[in-house]
């Protein structure tokens, strides 16, 4: 309606193409031909969460932000289902013969269905959650009625590969694996629906910043790994150095894990990223995994080594045109051993909603408490909790908030919910269009490995930069210290705690081995607790958590507090100095920078700075703030 509106009062120009800065969006950086200290234009007008966007803006940064989720909603279904061929070689390995060939292609045509399916599930949960959407005869929503994007969750991809093999150890097939694996998620997903009903404050005690920044660097941790046996060729060869064990998914290349083409290709892709960070523009940075993938994809596609292609189109010429939901369904059913693991990664999920949704605030300028802020972290629980829902009856892995778009919030400036829409809108173009999926099947693993690793690095940062919004005082320190001793140390040794599944629950080598009688529900639950003891995420965050409850509070040292507000306000002074020193540089003839505001202009009023300096002394005394805008 307020595009219509616009059209009807203001004309066609502002309904369509609006007033925004496009120089800015789209002109590339020159950081080496510049002068010192000269500025760049001046950014584009924010737009606020609630206000309308002409359909040509409101389209393009949409874009942005379907392009730049884009990798985050294509990974899961790629990574788990090569992951999950090269744990059954003898069923997957197409020179063992014709039967394992076509069970090859068969699971291929499933990932890229899901990969399609993934894109259309995440375009209709982010329009749902940008909506505010209540709840007939109560108090609540569902959605937070801000620009949360919703996108496949990768903290899952952790944990769907062991849950599947475990199944089909027991002779089930793929599909009837998918299956089981669906089912679980439709009945533990309704845990982070009953933690959307609970009160904000005690969110807050029991998730402070560092216990989630803990577990979402380690969700980082282990998927890097994930990443980097891709980038070496493949899952499946990753234990198997050399050429008796070729690596599959590069084309017609078969070449032993971590030869030099591969890993060739992989880093010509560190490389573009390099340089698009360097020189793009902030629609190309916004979204350079894609401009990464896109330039490694064109390097492989005509590049071959001794004859052999990199890329080959049989996939995306076989594909239909178009797809949908439901082209692919699979039986529904209860892996009894993947619901421990699976209730604790959708508290992982709520954990890093309610940090994403705080900084989606931040980055929308809207206040990150009271009532307000405790409607939108509520609506996005319940938000992930029916999308999530949908996801896992559309055969979808499940779906949650995606914390890279704050990014693009706070650089494009613009808040307004209809880019979300558009967004949406996007997302769904792209997964309706099948031979978009095909075309993703087609890039070869070490072209596909190196920007995973840039990718699962970034969770690493993000979850640093969490862990840092809290006062690192003693006992902060010994809880993360402890929780990341477990947590990487099971990310690099996993053997360490190997959960006995399959063939290895004869081993006797483990602390809870199979033993021979042991009853069927006695043994789910033994494997439910050793997959959930071998995901690094779970047993550093169990660990973060039970220390945080347990380990007291330590008094407040108000001579360390004066030092650090000491150095925060001298080294504030000299960025203040060296900003004025920049300017007088790029133009010394003014008297009076215009970018400066006046002092009479930098007053802010009274209620306002009482608000700020009383946040900064809550921080102080090392209250939990929320989480800030990444």
């Amino acid at each position: 309606m307020g595009f219509i509106n616009t059209y009807k009062t203001e004309g066609a120009k502002a309904a369509f193409i609006g007033d925004y800065d496009w120089k800015f969006l789209c002109s590339p950086r020159w950081p080496y031909c510049k002068k010192e200290g000269s500025s760049s234009y001046k950014p584009p007008p924010f737009f606020a969460h609630d206000e309308h966007l002409s359909l040509a803006v409101a389209l393009s940064i949409g874009l942005q932000h379907a392009l730049c989720m884009s990798t985050n909603i294509i990974t899961p279904a790629l990574l788990v289902f090569n992951v999950v061929m090269g744990y059954f070689p003898e069923i997957y390995d197409p020179s063992l013969g014709e039967e394992q060939a076509a069970n090859r292609e068969a699971a291929l045509d499933t990932a890229q269905y899901l990969v399609s399916a993934s894109l259309i599930c995440s375009g209709l949960g982010t329009m749902m959650q940008v909506s505010t959407i209540p709840i007939p005869f109560t108090k609540y929503q569902i959605g937070t009625g801000v620009l949360s994007t919703m996108g496949t969750a990768n903290q899952y991809n952790a944990i769907f590969p062991v849950i599947l093999y475990d199944i089909m150890s027991r002779g089930y097939s793929l599909d009837e694996a998918w299956g089981k694996l669906l089912g679980t998620i439709m009945l533990c997903v309704w845990l982070e629906g009953l933690i959307s009903f609970i009160p904000n404050r005690i969110l807050k005690k029991i998730f402070p910043p560092y216990v989630l920044g803990i577990t979402v660097m380690l969700i980082g941790v282990q998927l890097t790994g994930a990443g980097m046996k891709f980038w070496g060729g493949g899952v499946g060869c990753s234990g198997c150095a050399g050429s008796a064990c070729p690596c599959l998914g590069n084309g017609e290349v078969l070449l032993g894990f971590g030869s030099g083409p591969y890993i060739a290709m992989g880093f010509a892709v560190f490389l573009l990223f390099l340089v698009v960070e360097i020189f793009g523009s902030p629609f190309i940075r916004n979204t350079m995994v894609i401009w990464g993938l896109l330039g490694g994809y064109a390097i492989a596609a005509m590049s071959s080594y001794e004859g052999a292609r990199f890329v080959t189109t049989d996939r995306m010429e076989s594909s239909p045109a178009f797809t949908f939901l439901w082209v692919y369904t699979f039986p529904i059913g209860i892996h009894g051993p993947a619901i421990i693991p699976m209730l604790f990664a959708f508290c992982v999920t709520a954990m890093e909603t309610f940090g994403d949704v705080t900084a989606t605030e931040h980055a929308s300028r809207l206040r990150p408490s009271g009532p307000d802020h405790a409607k939108r972290i509520q609506g996005g629980l319940l938000g992930d909790t029916v999308a999530t829902f949908f996801a896992a009856l559309a055969t979808t892995p499940p779906n949650t908030t995606l914390s890279q778009n704050n990014g693009i919030v706070a650089l494009t400036r613009c808040a307004s919910t209809e880019a979300g829409f558009a967004c949406g809108f996007w997302l769904l173009i792209f997964g309706v269009i099948a031979k978009i999926g095909a075309w993703i099947l087609s890039i070869p693993n070490c072209v596909l490995g190196g920007a995973l690793c840039f990718l699962f690095a970034n969770i690493i940062v993000s979850g640093i930069k969490l862990i840092g919004f809290h006062r690192i005082d003693r006992r902060t320190h010994y809880i993360v210290a402890a929780s990341l001793a477990l947590g990487v140390g099971t990310a690099l040794v996993p053997a360490f705690s190997s959960p006995g599944i399959g063939a290895s629950a004869e081993k006797p080598n483990q602390w809870w081995p199979y033993e021979e009688g042991m009853s069927d529900a006695l043994n789910s639950f033994r494997v439910g607790v050793m997959i959930s003891i071998n995901t690094p995420y779970f047993i550093g965050s169990i660990a973060a958590m039970i220390l945080n409850m347990i380990i007291p509070h330590d008094e407040v040292d108000q001579e360390e507090l004066d030092v650090e507000q000491e150095w925060a306000e001298y080294d504030s002074e000299a960025e203040t100095e060296d900003l004025v020193a920049a300017k007088d540089i790029e133009d010394p003839e003014d008297p009076e920078d215009p970018t400066v505001p006046h002092k009479a202009e930098k007053e802010e009023p009274e209620e306002v700075s009482d608000k700020v300096s009383e946040e900064v002394s809550e921080e102080a005394v090392g209250v939990e703030e929320p989480i800030k805008s990444e």
